[in-house]
Order: structure tokens, then C-alpha cells, then sequence
């Protein structure tokens, strides 16, 4: 009888990975899937599954209450923790875990310590004759045929393949063909053009010289993370609002062309093929730094005296933008003509209308751009990324169009202006704006404009705004014709906007997280920043 397996994490695209991964082998049976702690550790009671694969962090009960449940009332249910914090180790097999394994390896390093666990040999993905899968025999001939390799040679390689190896990634790690000449016979056996990522000599400039032309656009490259591509030898090399093309060094591995959709919100993908130094080359190129650093500059001591004291306000942003980049979904600004920014959707139902049109229903990776407007439902949480390392997060009931979204600075700067009408919203701007460039939150009875900080805009019923600054200044003023000056709302400051302009600014009331360590030995201490 197949192992009979649950899966319990609180993201759909792992689920749908995992799936993928374990569903089409004969000895597994996915009996479930959870998305919350909750629903994992009930779903278990009533499934008595043989394994269940578990993350750790998830809405309700951690994995690892998870797996305390089910060693108390069902002790034959092999737990293998599936986590992207390695910390957990010891902790998740104390509680009785058979095995615990890094979302980031490679699927079949996951496939491995499934079936291990399960007490399953290693399976190889072969045709009835112990030769390569039919998708790629057309793969082997081409190998033997144009003496590449000898047919006893392919026939040791697919033998040693790993479980859910492609042929393809096994002649790649073998080294025994130069990588050219395997890009060509890829290409030819998968169907996918051959494509070259290396940048090229453009049009003649003036006085005779030529600058090279990048096919990397490093705006789209970076929408997959760096570790994913640089593990699974792939880069974004094109990305549109409803479709993305993805250059591979091996064409054949539909598993992580499967990723890449769900990671993209299920766009049309188009694959390519490349050879693995133009992509290991792409990857580099499209990750080094900017001209202009995105990064803060050094704060003086009055900053670093704030900091010490930062509040949960500025916690929950830096939370949301921690997520947010260890996904690999802030935007950093494409060409000034396609300025855009990322959506994310925590959770909830969230609207987007682009321009003048309809709203309708939003997803995660979702592109937008000037014109376009956000909002979110009475239970939606949600974030929108400008640049890199800055976010804006949604609270429910938030409602925030984009007025202004373009490039300055010949792409090295942005100027962004946002209007919001209602709800909340929180920002962190950890990018130093430079001349000309902007950022700036309309409301109905204010205007704040912002330059390296993080703060929050509240907008109540009657239209009133609420300024907080966390780190940095923001200067905000009332609407036209309002009669108070504007005023610059400092670190740990508040101040209300109404019709007639912004109140004094007030030492804001800082909230403070307390956390109960309860029967733990040991504990660990962040600093507060």
C-alpha cells in the first residue's frame, strides 16, 4: 500500500510543490492538505495519515505544537518537518520528527528524506525498461548520435540519477560535454530555442564608440530569488503582466518551471534554453549593486539613539518587507517608461483597479502602475513594494491609488506619490531619496512627503489624518488653503491633519511586545531594532 502523506503549510505554492513532487510517485498518497496549525494537527486526528510533512511557522499552532499532538495521539505518524529555519532542528526532533529538511535544497534532496523516512528505497523516474523516461529519450539518441557520449556512458549517467533527476541535470553535473554543446542539444531535443544571455555591442555612440547591450533586464531577474535561480540554474529574462519567459540550462526540469508559475501568480511561462555560464553570468549581473547604493546612510547618534527604541509600528513593516524579500517579490524600478510597483496579499480578499477601469480581484505578483488603485477588504492585509528594501503595507479597509510612479535620475531614483482615502498604512523608505526624487502620501486633508524613514498614515471616516513617524522626519502640511503651517513630525512623534492643517506634533504612545517564555530552557534575546 502507497504511504499515505498530509501536508501542512500556510503557502499555497509550497502545497502545490509538494504535491507536484510526491503525487506522481506510486508509492505516495496525498491524503490532505492543511494551511494552518490548526487544521493540520485536525486533519490529522481524523486522517491518521502514515506521514505528514509539516512547516513550523503557521497561523494558530507552530508546526512544532503540531507535532506534540500527534506524538501524544497518534505515535505512528512519521513527522518530517519541511522549515526554512534551520534553528528548529533539534527542537522538531525532540518532539518526535523523523527528519527535518530545508525548503531551499533541491527537490530531490526533499524526495530523498521522504522516502527515507517513509522507509522507502530510492526511486529512479525511468520507462518500463530502465532507460530514460520517454520525455527525454529523444534526448539520449541526440547525445549518442552526435557522439557526444557513448550509449553505454548515458546508460551509467541515468542509472546514477538521483530521484526526480532529469537525464538532463545529470549530463549537466557529469561534466563530460562541454556546456555549449550541450545548450544545442538541449535546445533541439526539449522543443526550446537556444538563446545566448551575454550582453552585446549596441549601436555606434559618438566619436566611434559602442557600449554593450545587456539582455538582462535585472528589474525582471530579480522577481525569482537569487538562491532559487542560482540552485536550479534559471533566470527571468522577460516579465509582462500575463506572461514571463524563463531562461534554463535544463529545459526538461518541469518542476521548477511549475515553481516559477505559482511563484509568479500563474502567468503564461515561456521557457528557453541557455547554457549554465550565461545564466550562472546573468545571475551575477542582474544582483550587483546599483550605482547608487540602496542602502541607508550611516545614521548620527541622535538616530542611533531612536533606534534603540523602536517601536512595534516600524516592527510590523520590517516584519511584512522581511517576508516580502524572502520571497522574492519586491520590485526594484524597471525602465522609466514601465515604472511598476509588486503586490502582495498576506491575507484576505484585495481589489485592484487598474486606471479607469472596474476593480477586480487581486493575487499576489500582481504588477501595478500609475493610475492604478489598491484596496483592501475589512480582513485583508496586503503590501506594496516601490524600489528595493522599502515597503508599504496595507491594513484592512485601506483604500490607496497611484497617483505618480516614475523613474529619475536615469533609473537610479524614483518619484512616487500615493493617494490614500481611507484605512492605514505603514512605510518603511530605507531607500535615500537624492534631488528630484520623491515620496509623498496625499490624503483627504494632508500632504507628507518622506526622505529615508518609517512612518504610518491613518485615515479616519470624517477624512481626519493621522501622521506617526517612527525613524527619520516626515513633513506633512494640510490641504490647500489650509491656515496652519506645515510641521515636520520627528522620530516617535504623532500629529492629527485636519481641514485647517496639522496639529503640533506629540511624543507618540509606544507600544511595547512582551513575550512569556513558558517552560523553555533557553531563550534568545533580539535586540529591539
Amino acid at each position: 500500500m502507497p504511504t499515505r502523506i498530509l501536508i501542512a503549510d500556510d503557502h499555497l505554492a509550497v502545497r502545490e510543490g509538494l504535491r507536484s513532487l510526491l503525487e506522481p510517485e506510486s508509492d505516495f498518497e496525498i491524503i490532505g492538505e492543511a494551511a494552518d496549525g490548526n487544521e493540520a494537527a485536525q486533519k490529522a486526528l481524523d486522517l491518521k495519515p502514515d506521514l505528514i510533512v509539516l512547516d513550523n511557522s503557521m497561523p494558530g499552532m507552530t508546526g512544532l505544537e503540531v507535532a506534540r499532538i500527534l506524538r501524544a495521539n497518534l505515535p505512528q505518524t512519521k513527522i518530517v518537518f519541511l522549515t526554512l529555519d534551520p534553528g528548529i532542528r533539534d527542537l522538531a526532533l525532540a518532539t518526535g520528527a523523523v527528519a527535518h529538511v530545508a525548503k531551499d535544497v533541491p527537490p530531490q534532496e526533499i524526495m530523498r528524506v521522504v522516502r527515507a523516512a517513509a522507509g522507502l528505497r530510492p526511486q529512479r523516474a525511468t520507462s518500463g525498461n530502465g532507460h530514460a523516461v520517454p520525455s527525454q529519450t529523444k534526448l539520449a539518441e541526440l547525445i549518442v548520435a552526435e557522439h557526444l557520449l557513448t550509449t553505454q556512458q548515458v546508460e551509467e549517467i541515468d542509472r546514477g540519477r538521483e530521484p526526480r533527476q532529469t537525464l538532463a541535470n545529470a549530463l549537466l553535473r557529469s561534466g563530460l560535454v562541454p556546456e555549449e554543446k550541450l545548450a544545442d542539444v538541449f535546445a533541439r531535443a526539449s522543443g526550446q530555442r537556444l538563446i545566448s544571455l551575454r550582453p552585446v555591442a549596441a549601436s555606434s555612440e559618438a566619436r566611434g564608440r559602442t557600449r554593450a547591450k545587456d539582455p538582462i533586464d535585472a528589474t525582471v531577474a530579480r522577481q525569482l530569488p537569487r538562491r532559487f535561480c542560482e540552485q536550479r540554474a534559471i533566470v527571468l529574462v522577460e516579465l509582462k503582466r500575463a506572461q514571463a519567459t524563463l531562461a534554463m540550462a535544463d529545459p526538461f526540469d518541469e518542476a521548477t518551471a511549475n515553481e516559477v508559475r505559482d511563484m509568479l501568480g500563474g502567468v503564461e511561462l515561456s521557457v528557453v534554453t541557455a547554457t549554465v555560464s550565461d545564466v550562472r553570468d546573468a545571475i551575477q549581473r542582474s544582483q550587483a549593486p546599483a550605482v547608487v547604493p540602496l542602502v541607508a546612510v550611516a545614521p548620527t547618534h541622535a538616530a542611533r539613539t531612536r533606534r534603540r527604541v523602536f517601536p512595534l509600528v516600524a516592527a510590523i513593516a520590517a516584519a511584512f518587507l522581511l517576508f516580502a524579500t524572502g520571497i522574492g517579490v519586491v520590485l526594484t524600478q524597471g525602465t522609466a517608461t514601465d515604472a511598476r510597483a509588486n503586490l502582495t496579499i498576506f491575507q484576505g480578499a484585495v481589489e485592484i483597479r487598474h486606471g479607469a477601469g472596474p476593480f477586480a480581484a487581486a493575487s499576489t505578483n500582481d504588477l501595478v502602475s500609475q493610475g492604478d488603485t489598491v484596496r483592501t477588504s475589512a480582513n485583508a492585509n496586503a503590501a506594496l513594494a516601490f524600489f528595493e528594501s522599502s515597503i508599504v503595507v496595507l491594513e484592512p479597509g485601506t483604500e490607496v491609488e497611484v497617483v505618480s510612479l516614475r523613474q529619475v535620475a536615469g533609473g537610479r531614483d524614483i518619484d512616487v506619490v500615493m493617494r490614500q482615502t481611507s484605512g492605514m498604512t505603514w512605510h518603511v523608505v530605507s531607500h535615500p531619496l537624492g534631488a528630484g526624487a520623491r515620496y509623498a502620501v496625499l490624503t483627504p486633508s494632508s500632504t507628507s512627503t518622506v526622505q529615508g524613514t518609517a512612518f504610518q498614515v491613518a485615515v479616519d471616516a470624517r477624512g481626519m489624518t493621522t501622521v506617526t513617524t517612527t525613524d527619520g522626519v516626515v513633513h506633512t502640511q494640510g490641504a490647500d488653503g489650509a491656515s496652519a503651517a506645515p510641521v515636520a513630525v520627528n522620530a516617535q512623534q504623532t500629529t492629527t491633519v485636519t481641514g485647517a492643517g496639522p496639529a503640533i506634533p506629540q511624543t507618540a504612545k509606544s507600544r511595547t511586545v512582551t513575550f512569556v517564555l513558558d517552560a523553555s530552557r533557553d531563550a534568545v534575546v533580539v535586540h529591539a531594532a
